[in-house]
C-alpha cells in the first residue's frame, strides 16, 4: 500500500508539473491556477489518509489507474506540442482574409475561370447554348421562343440538324438500308417462292408491347430528370438561406471564421457538380481556399465542406455567442445538404434496370427487323415500305434514345449555371450587406455586421 501511495503522489506531481509547463508556455500562470494546483494537492492528502489499507472494493486500484491515464494523456499532450510545427497551417483561416479578398476570389472564378459555356456536357452536341436545350438556364426570351406558333415549321425545317438525329444516325441508317434491301431484292424472291411470311396483324401485337415499354422507359427518364432538378434547386434554396444566416449570426461575431465558412459554402456547388460529372474542380479550391491541403486530400469534397462548416458553427455555439435558434436553423440547413448529396449520389449510382433496357432493345430490334417484311406481305408499294419503316424507326429508336440521355439527369441539367449562381448568391449575403437598424426600430441591443452606406454593386455582377 506504500508503494501505491507513492505512485499516487507521484503521478498527481507529474500531472501539476505538466500543467505548469503549459501555463508557463503561453504566460505565466495566473494565481488562481496556483491556488488550484495547492487546494488539489490538499484534497488528495487528505483523501490519501483516510483511504482504507484493506483496499476491498479495488477503489485505490481505480484511483491509480485513473491517474496513469491522464498522465498518459498529458505525456501526449506534450508531444504535440514539442511537434508543433508539423501541424498544417493551411487550413486554419487566414488572418488577413476579409470581404474585399472575397469579393475578388469570386470575381476570378465568375467572371474569368468559370465564364464560358458549360464544356462537361454529354453529349457534346448540347454544349451549344444557340439551340434550345435544358442544359441552360431558361430565359423570358427563351420560354417566348420555345412556345412560338411557328414552332412547327421551324422544328420541320430543322429535322435533318436536329441533334437526337445525330444520336441515332448510325442505327436508323441500318434498318434503312435493311428495308431498302429487302423491298427491291429480297421480296420478289419470298413472293415467287410462296413462303409464308409474317402478317402484318400479327406483328402489331408485338409493336404494342414495345410502345410500352418505351413509353415507361421515358416516363422513368424524365421522373429522374424531374428529381435531379428539385434536388438542386432545393440546394439553391438552402445554400442561400445558409449564407444569410452565416453573415448574420457568424460573420457578426467572428469575421475570419465567418469568411471561411463563406468560402467553403461558396465552393459546395462546384465540387457538387465535379463529383457527379468525374470532372476536377481542384483549381477553384486553389483559388477560394490556397494551399489547402485538407479539402483536396478528402474523398468526398462536399461533404468536406459541410463538415467544415458545421464545426465552425458549433465553435460559435460552444461560445455561448449564438442563439440556439441560429445554431438549430444551420445544423437543419447543413444535414439538408448531406441530404441532397446523398440523393445525388444515388440517381448516379443507381440507373433504370438493366435487365429493362436490354429487354426494351430486343424487343425494338425485331420489331423494326420484320416490319418491311410484313409491309411487303401486305402488298405495300416499295417506296412506300421504305418510308414508313424509316419513320417508324426514327420515331421509336428517337424515344428509346432520349429516355437513355435522360436517365442520368446531371450530364444534361445546368448544373455549371446553377453553381455559379449559388455562388454569386452566398458572396451576396457577405458583400451586400442591409444597412443598420435604426434606432427607433431597436427593441434591445442586437449585433448586426457592419454596413457601409457607399456600397456599390459587386465586381463579379
Amino acid at each position: 500500500m506504500g508503494l501505491l501511495l507513492f505512485q499516487h503522489v507521484y503521478s498527481f506531481n507529474t500531472q501539476c508539473t505538466i500543467n505548469r509547463l503549459r501555463e508557463t508556455r503561453v504566460g505565466t500562470a495566473p494565481a488562481k491556477n496556483q491556488q488550484r494546483y495547492d487546494a488539489q494537492q490538499f484534497s488528495l492528502r487528505t483523501a490519501m489518509e483516510n483511504l482504507q489499507f484493506d483496499d476491498n472494493n479495488g477503489f485505490a486500484a481505480s484511483v491509480s489507474r485513473t491517474l496513469n491515464g491522464n498522465n498518459n494523456i498529458a505525456d501526449k499532450d506534450e508531444n504535440e506540442i514539442d511537434n508543433g510545427e508539423d501541424k498544417k497551417k493551411s487550413d486554419v483561416p487566414n488572418p488577413m482574409d476579409n470581404v474585399d479578398a472575397f469579393e475578388a476570389d469570386v470575381k476570378k472564378v465568375v467572371k474569368e475561370v468559370r465564364a464560358g459555356d458549360d464544356t462537361s456536357l454529354y453529349p457534346p452536341s448540347f454544349v451549344k447554348k444557340s439551340r434550345m436545350s435544358i442544359s441552360y438556364v431558361w430565359n423570358l426570351q427563351m420560354w417566348r421562343k420555345h412556345t412560338s406558333r411557328t414552332r412547327y415549321l421551324k422544328h420541320m425545317l430543322d429535322t435533318f440538324s436536329s441533334r437526337l438525329l445525330k444520336r441515332i444516325y448510325p442505327q436508323l441508317t441500318v434498318f434503312i438500308f435493311w428495308s431498302v434491301v429487302y423491298t427491291f431484292v429480297f421480296a420478289k424472291k419470298v413472293n415467287e417462292t410462296k413462303y409464308d411470311t409474317i402478317p402484318l396483324t400479327s406483328l402489331s401485337l408485338v409493336s404494342t408491347f414495345v410502345g410500352f415499354l418505351l413509353t415507361l422507359r421515358s416516363n422513368q427518364g424524365l421522373s429522374r430528370l424531374g428529381e435531379g432538378r428539385e434536388l438542386w434547386g432545393r440546394m439553391f434554396i438552402v445554400t442561400r438561406d445558409t449564407a444569410q444566416l452565416l453573415a448574420t449570426y457568424v460573420y457578426s461575431k467572428d469575421k475570419k471564421l465567418g469568411i471561411n465558412s463563406a468560402r467553403h459554402l461558396a465552393m459546395f456547388p462546384w465540387l457538387l457538380k465535379g463529383l457527379l460529372r468525374d470532372t476536377d474542380d481542384t483549381d477553384i479550391i486553389d483559388i477560394m481556399l490556397p494551399g489547402s491541403s485538407f479539402l483536396k486530400s478528402q474523398r468526398k469534397k462536399p461533404a468536406a465542406c459541410i463538415a467544415r462548416i458545421r464545426q465552425v458553427v458549433a465553435n460559435l455555439a460552444a461560445r455561448n455567442v449564438m442563439p440556439v435558434a441560429a445554431h438549430q436553423q444551420l445544423e437543419l440547413n447543413l444535414n439538408e445538404m448531406n441530404h441532397i448529396l446523398g440523393m445525388c449520389e444515388r440517381l448516379k449510382g443507381s440507373p433504370i434496370p438493366p435487365v429493362y433496357t436490354s429487354h426494351t432493345s430486343r424487343l425494338l430490334v425485331f420489331y423494326l427487323f420484320f416490319l418491311p417484311v410484313a409491309l411487303s406481305a401486305a402488298d405495300v408499294k416499295n417506296i412506300v415500305n421504305t418510308l414508313v419503316t424509316a419513320t417508324v424507326a426514327f420515331a421509336m429508336l428517337g424515344l428509346d434514345e432520349i429516355s437513355h440521355l435522360l436517365e442520368q439527369p446531371f450530364q444534361l441539367m445546368p448544373i455549371h449555371e446553377l453553381s455559379r449562381n449559388m455562388m454569386v448568391d452566398v458572396a451576396d449575403a457577405f458583400v451586400c450587406q442591409p444597412p443598420l437598424l435604426t434606432k427607433s426600430e431597436l427593441l434591445e441591443e442586437e449585433f448586426l455586421y457592419p454596413y457601409d452606406e457607399n456600397n456599390t454593386a459587386p465586381s463579379y455582377w
